[in-house]
């Protein structure tokens, strides 16, 4: 039985989530996980691709969708003791970063695991001048504990946590549009009193191909989801073109 669950949120990704389960495979440690592919109702083969790679699907509608929720439905299905969330368009570029994302949460202080992110190979100035310095400045610092939180910590795109604390605490659905995972890290430090480690072993490769406006959307968008919940609305997503709903 896998005592690792990874959870990957995907929508019409069939490409990019083929590269992604292939880097996953190659991961220390991959033979101790399971691989839960939680779909959009993707239309593209994004589904027949993670069968082939011996996934389990679970399907969320189209018109029941939200943030939050999917990653609670994912969580739910998890059969392993540590849950591990990305997306289908994200990509480790490391053979230790399932590991390393591990290593921490053996602790029982810590109540989970992030790092900030790289663009994509091909990704515009604008994403570069956002994603590299917040990476950078983690890789100078090293492993290190964060205890509050902030734009940028705890991002569901390479997150880690412990089963039992999700089963304690999970995803609050009031945040559809986003923010759940800050409101869960806001709850583990304040609430739990334990602290979150940050560890650039754990990133990935993760950007949207967004231009000097749309990545400022995109700020936009992260710090308004971040001060209330708000109901998921795909009009707020309009400016991600690589989204195909």
């Amino acid at each position: 039985m896998a005592d690792i669950s990874i959870i990957i949120r995907t929508l019409n990704e069939r490409l990019q989530l083929f590269s992604l389960l292939g880097a996953l495979k190659d991961q220390t440690m991959f033979d101790r996980a399971e691989i839960i592919v939680v779909d959009n109702e993707s239309t593209d083969g994004t589904v027949e691709t993670a069968l082939e790679h011996g996934a389990r699907v679970i399907t969320i509608k189209r018109d029941e969708f939200s943030f939050p929720r999917s990653l609670n439905m994912g969580a739910e299905a998890a059969q392993g003791k540590f849950l591990i969330f990305t997306v289908g368009h994200a990509l480790p570029f490391r053979k230790d970063w399932l590991i390393s994302g591990l290593e921490h949460l053996s602790d029982p202080r810590v109540a989970g695991v992030y790092s900030p992110v790289i663009p994509h190979t091909g990704c515009s100035l604008a994403e570069k001048l956002f994603y590299w310095p917040n990476y950078l400045w983690a890789k100078f610092r090293g492993p290190h504990q964060v205890t509050h939180h902030r734009m940028g910590v705890f991002g569901a795109t390479n997150i880690g946590l412990r089963k039992e604390l999700w089963l304690e605490h999970p995803f609050d659905e009031r945040y559809g549009l986003g923010g759940e995972h800050g409101e869960w890290a806001a709850w583990a430090i304040n609430e739990k009193g334990l602290c979150l480690m940050c560890d650039v072993r754990f990133s990935v490769r993760h950007s949207h191909g967004l231009g000097c406006l749309g990545m400022l959307r995109q700020i936009f968008y992260w710090s308004a989801r971040l001060a209330k919940p708000m109901a998921f609305d795909r009009k707020r997503l309009s400016f991600r073109k690589d989204l195909k709903f």
